[in-house]
């Protein structure tokens, strides 16, 4: 007799969230050796906060204790920052374990989550998960940017919440505000509306939304951020969200104890009081992104706008061979099949001779 599976029959056919390569794979992979240019990741070249880093080593020498499991110094900073109350401020071990715990608190089977297609993959691997079903709002502008209107419009009785990501991931794009302020208006009062926020340190247009303005009207908002990108924490895992207390509250129920590490906690604090360093990786981010944008322009692929730290490329066929001689040539890049893009990448910046790497690499490929 066979044994039972135990799995639960929504994971039977579950296929895991994929991350970038990482350098020492590759090398394992092709025998490489000599620098590595990583560009798959989203993450910031320039390094770690160098006022996180002198906070972290000295937690190092308490990490035989259990860390703050109400973070409170952190939440307490984080309240300050935004105006609201420490009870409207969820620590996390970075964003994604606050999309994950929306999807365990609030979704059951017979529930759907709304979002778009060629959007952030874990909105809909958490409603998988859960047992509920995903609604794909079909993306316009060429297929890279979210319909807000398709998108409530998908939005029915059992939808219990909105997935949005502005700027999203992998496409670039973002919505305005006036789109947004439209969008909340035509979204019941109950639905909960998760707006991840990750790579807003690297918008510089002025029309972006700011989601505070809905919190603020008593709107079931969850405000969602990153210390991963920017701030150059992505090691450590450490995240956060703004929201109504009740939402928090099932976050909190779900949580495991002690989710944001003692290094993390004291890591981000000190991050967020780096302004220099955000505001040098926005800078260094904004000249390298026109470097790469510019080394493409005479190449034969699509590069839609993009107000984050990565561009899509669209090229005239199937990228999965682009990515893998890339690799040859030391580079690594995201393939975008698993978004439903089977003819792109993404790619973010590194240092300017990973930069010229890259560009050399495709120029070479595609002409």
């Amino acid at each position: 007799m066979p044994e039972k599976n135990l799995l639960r029959e929504p994971l039977r056919a579950f296929k895991p969230y994929v991350a970038g390569k990482p350098i020492e794979e590759v090398r394992r992979e092709l025998g490489l050796t000599g620098r590595i240019a990583k560009l798959a990741s989203n993450e910031n070249p320039l390094g770690t906060s160098p006022k996180a880093l002198v906070a972290m080593r000295k937690a190092i020498e308490e990490v035989s204790l259990y860390p703050d499991d109400n973070a409170f110094l952190f939440r307490k900073k984080l309240a300050a920052r935004y105006g609201v109350d420490m009870e409207n401020v969820f620590a996390a071990a970075g964003s994604v374990e606050v999309l994950e715990l929306c999807a365990i608190a609030f979704l059951e089977r017979g529930d759907n989550i709304v979002t778009s297609e060629r959007t952030f993959a874990i909105y809909h691997l958490a409603a998988l998960k859960a047992g509920a079903d995903a609604r794909f709002a079909p993306m316009i502008d060429g297929g890279y940017r979210y319909d807000l209107g398709a998108m409530a419009k998908l939005v029915d009785a059992n939808t219990k919440i909105v997935f949005l990501a502005n700027p999203t991931n992998p496409t670039g794009t973002w919505f305005t505000r006036d789109e947004f302020d439209a969008f909340m208006e035509s979204i019941p009062r109950d639905v909960l509306v998760v707006y991840d926020s990750a790579y807003e340190e690297y918008t510089t247009v002025q029309d972006m939304p700011d989601p505070m303005v809905h919190l603020r009207t008593g709107r079931r908002l969850l405000y969602v951020r990153t210390m991963s990108k920017a701030f150059g924490l992505a090691g450590i895992r450490v995240g956060y969200a703004i929201g109504p207390k009740d939402i928090l509250g099932g976050l909190m129920t779900c949580r495991i104890p002690f989710n944001a590490s003692l290094v993390a906690q004291e890591g981000a604090m000190a991050a967020l009081d780096d302004v220099e360093f955000v505001e040098r990786s926005r800078e260094f981010n904004r000249v390298e992104i026109q470097f790469l944008r510019d080394g493409l322009a005479s190449l034969p692929v699509t590069v839609p706008p993009s107000q984050t730290n990565f561009l899509l490329i669209d090229t005239p066929k199937d990228a999965s061979w682009l990515f893998l001689e890339l690799q040859k040539k030391g580079v690594i890049v995201r393939p975008m099949g698993g978004y439903g893009m089977p003819n792109a990448i993404r790619v973010s910046p590194g240092l300017r001779e990973d930069n010229e790497r890259f560009l050399a690499g495709m120029r070479a490929l595609l002409a």
